[in-house]
């Protein structure tokens, strides 16, 4: 079981960039006979390929692009480099490249698959329905996540094509019908229609690639088994900016949970098993999960939820706090109401009334139409079980989840007020 971020494949894949040298960083002699790529000095070499490749170019783009990065080099590397595309160019070039139906087929692929890795193109009813639950702020922040993913492509896109040779006036064509199709926001084809308008002066390697947004992910995964040990089905949970995913041990998305459905998360240390309750319709569903890395998990879902909460500036307001419902005794089978408020719970019946304080509630839960409330009686230092029937008893449970979480994030912000040093007082 472990815990890793989306950077460790690169990490892993630098290993294999460096099996061909020895120590030191030099090419080892006895690996050389083995290499199936060759370098730009062995290319200068040989008479077949550099009449393929041509000469070295140096990198001068006259366009320069603040998204596009590219590493620090000396003037020595980047007057030896020889570039992919010079080879695609050949002798003879294709006439594939002047096919305008090529270009875009390539854009709608490109976005299928960019879509695919930013999770955006997984669950698209569920995301709809998201979309509509939040508020202006937020709405605005997707919609110019979908945008740059767009233009990104597009840009790059525009690069590629300039690369080998295709017609300006076609590439100006194409472009602006993929953006008029494509509807993205003004500020992001205002990008575009300005590389557009500089196309005339531009050649070759002159506008630079912007990474993909895809690369930029940060996410962590967690190897977890459903149930309460290891006999259950295997899961990979990505902790991701807005959600959580569960993958199957294929890889495909079995679910996933928004965190502003999620209710209260609780582990244990001793049975190493993380408690997720959340919002699923009218119910609340508790799912548990075990993992040896129960409370690295834990603090990772609990420190990017606090990061998305403090991005959700204006998300639509959810249910107040507290409420009453009607219940029935199961064991006397008298009626009355269940009052959820700040300090507790308050049972009020026609012979009786009964407060069960908040930090005398161990658990809570529903079972087919029952709302079960277990109380710890601090005096017989017993758990006494309650077993109320009742229409509401997904939203007696869902109101009782929500005081919980109110009540340890106050509790918590009381904590960091009192950590914090004292200001010092001005003379």
């Amino acid at each position: 079981v472990s815990n890793s971020s989306g950077e460790t494949l690169g990490a892993d894949s630098d290993l294999s960039s460096n099996a061909g040298e020895g120590p030191g960083g030099k090419a080892d002699c006895n690996l050389s006979g083995s290499r199936g790529t060759v370098s730009d000095s062995e290319i200068e070499m040989n008479s077949i390929s550099s009449s393929i490749f041509g000469k070295p170019q140096s990198l001068k783009p006259i366009l320069k692009d603040p998204k596009a990065s590219s590493p620090g080099q000396s003037p020595d590397d980047l007057s030896q480099r020889v570039y992919l595309f010079e080879g695609l160019l050949g002798k003879e070039r294709s006439t594939l490249w002047d096919q305008m139906q090529f270009w875009e087929d390539a854009f709608l692929d490109a976005v299928m698959l960019e879509r695919e890795g930013m999770g955006m193109d997984q669950g698209p009813q569920e995301m709809i329905d998201r979309y509509f639950s939040l508020g202006d702020h937020d709405r605005k922040r997707l919609e110019d996540d979908e945008d740059r993913l767009l233009s990104t492509l597009l840009h790059n896109m525009i690069a590629y094509m300039l690369m080998v040779k295709v017609n300006k006036s076609d590439i100006r064509k194409k472009v602006r019908r993929l953006m008029g199709k494509s509807h993205i926001g003004l500020m992001h084809s205002q990008q575009i229609n300005e590389v557009l308008d500089k196309l005339a002066e531009l050649n070759g390697r002159d506008i630079p690639i912007r990474p993909s947004g895809s690369r930029h992910i940060k996410k962590q995964t967690f190897v977890v088994h459903a149930g309460t040990d290891t006999t259950g089905d295997i899961f990979f949970m990505e902790v991701c900016d807005d959600c959580i995913v569960l993958r199957s041990n294929i890889g495909t998305v079995y679910e996933r949970w928004w965190y502003e459905k999620l209710i209260n998360m609780t582990y244990c240390p001793k049975t190493k098993v993380l408690c997720l309750w959340r919002r699923n319709g009218q119910e609340t569903q508790l799912n548990k999960f075990y993992t040896k890395k129960c409370r690295e998990l834990y603090y990772c879902v609990k420190d990017s939820m606090e990061r998305a909460a403090a991005r959700q500036q204006s998300i639509k307001p959810g249910p107040e706090l507290g409420g009453e419902f009607p219940v029935q005794d199961m064991k006397t089978g008298e009626g009355g109401l269940l009052q959820v408020t700040l300090e507790g719970i308050n049972l009020k019946f026609m012979q009786t009334q009964v407060f069960i304080e908040l930090n005398h509630i161990k658990k809570c839960n529903t079972v087919r139409g029952v709302f079960v409330l277990e109380e710890f009686v601090p005096e017989t230092k017993e758990v006494v079980s309650h077993k109320y029937k009742t229409p509401m008893a997904h939203e007696i449970c869902y109101s009782v989840l929500c005081l919980f979480s109110y009540v340890a994030a106050i509790r918590g912000k009381e904590a960091e007020m009192k950590s914090r040093p004292p200001r010092p007082v001005s003379s």
